[in-house]
């Protein structure tokens, strides 16, 4: 069995992890883990508007001092590690000249040891009106069909769009707005056939990630995708995006088995 994660969140400057990166590392060692990585979230964007989540960002400098904070933290808390600990970012990606700027300048700058590539929001072609899945799920829905069917399509463009820049280790939880299910009704098939096809291109790696078996009986991605993935030669990785000790290897067992099922032996690890 798999004996590391590289999607893990803490609750470090009040994000929606629920122990320290301390606590993280010292449950991965207990329950036999090889390594670890802590991937806090990385959300900026100028035109976001939701200014009451203390994990999205709009301004640079504000930005730029909490990633520098974020790898502090995660650098002080390995020192006493028996395991090796990589300081990663869960990153939602957006394709505009302006974001990559960004993007670009913290690289540039920090040192990262891996990027996970993440879309956790629904936009429009400009990034002018962005929707985070769970502010949108949680507060009033007011979109009509029509606008979101063009946003959730520019969901799944934006994952291929993520693939095609190359700055990323491997990307998150392909369908993860399908937890949502007011959705459903919506039709994306020519966008997913299109990322399909830029997985198959690129070889981006992948997580298999279980945490969908605990909010939604399905893991991310579904069987289907993960079929058409193994078909395509694309690598997958098991990660638990656990938000808390409990949830570290959660669900590993299950994913083992159901790769094994698929004889998916394509699989990936961090090399650092």
């Amino acid at each position: 069995m798999q004996k590391f994660s590289y999607h893990t969140h803490t609750n470090f400057m009040g994000f929606d992890g629920r122990n320290t990166a301390e606590e993280m590392i010292q449950k991965a060692e207990e329950i036999g883990f090889e390594e670890i990585g802590i991937s806090n979230h990385f959300i900026y964007h100028p035109n976001f508007k939701c200014n009451d989540d203390k994990m999205i960002f709009t301004d640079y400098n504000k930005f730029e001092k909490m990633v520098g904070a974020m790898v502090d933290n995660v650098r002080t808390a390995s020192l006493k590690s028996k395991i090796k600990v990589f300081v990663g970012f869960e990153v939602d990606y957006f394709p505009s000249k302006q974001w990559c700027d960004v993007f670009e300048k913290i690289r540039k700058n920090i040192e990262i040891d891996y990027f996970i590539g993440s879309t956790h929001i629904m936009r429009n072609d400009e990034e002018t009106d962005l929707h985070n899945f769970y502010h949108y799920f949680y507060g009033e829905h007011s979109l009509p069909d029509e606008v979101l069917q063009k946003y959730i399509g520019n969901y799944w463009k934006n994952i291929a769009e993520a693939i095609k820049s190359g700055y990323f280790d491997f990307i998150a939880h392909i369908d993860v707005y399908r937890i949502f299910k007011i959705f459903d009704h919506l039709i994306f098939d020519d966008e997913v056939n299109n990322l399909l096809d830029v997985f198959e291109k690129y070889k981006t790696p992948y997580e298999l990630n279980t945490s969908g078996w605990t909010k939604n009986g399905v893991q991310h991605p579904d069987n289907n995708l993960l079929i058409s993935l193994r078909d395509r030669g694309v690598p997958v990785v098991v990660n638990d995006d656990a938000h808390s000790i409990d949830m570290l290897g959660q669900h590993f067992d299950k994913a083992e088995e159901l790769l094994s099922s698929l004889n998916y032996i394509n699989r990936w690890k961090l090399e650092k």
